[in-house]
């Protein structure tokens, strides 16, 4: 399952051993794109909407799943980790690639603000200030390797650059 899925731009990326992928969107305009680009995807991927706090399928029904800049996003993130737990069978994978807070006080400052004023409102809800990994082990999950690093790397250090990449097991 991927949820937020955006565009579809992550769906080319998909390796050919997975058999399906159940594409959760809940912006119709984004939600056409990933239909289009789902046709072109080298594994079988439908597209659906939903929001990541009420996914559409049933308990314990996916190996995997992947958040990929969501959980900066939506409105309630425990909920959405809560339901993301509910989806994955015991031992499943979450594979997120997310925001996070920054790691130098001037810069973690500015997210803050950014986030309580014009931010959110800019960029579909993000929130830069989050800390994922600390979200995702407070909703059960267990932390496999993770990565931090900005994007752009080495260029200028902007509200959005630090972000997280890792796994978790649930």
């Amino acid at each position: 399952m991927e949820v937020g899925a955006g565009n579809g731009l992550n769906f080319p990326h998909y390796p050919v051993g997975v058999t399906e992928v159940l594409a959760v969107e809940p912006e119709d305009r984004l939600r056409e794109l990933a239909g289009k680009a789902a046709r072109r995807a080298a594994v079988p991927v439908t597209v659906v909407p939903g929001t990541a706090e009420a996914l559409p399928a049933p308990d314990g029904a996916f190996d995997a799943a992947v958040v990929s800049l969501v959980l900066c996003t939506v409105r309630d993130v425990p909920a959405a980790l809560a339901e993301l737990r509910r989806v994955l069978r015991p031992g499943g994978e979450l594979r997120f690639f997310e925001h996070g807070a920054a790691d130098t006080p001037g810069l973690a400052r500015v997210q803050r603000g950014l986030d309580r004023t014009v931010w959110p409102l800019l960029f579909g809800g993000c929130h830069t200030s989050r800390v994922p990994p600390a979200e995702i082990e407070e909703a059960g999950f267990v932390l496999g390797p993770y990565r931090s690093f900005d994007v752009p790397e080495g260029g200028p250090r902007l509200p959005s650059s630090p972000c997280v990449l890792g796994t978790a097991r649930r």
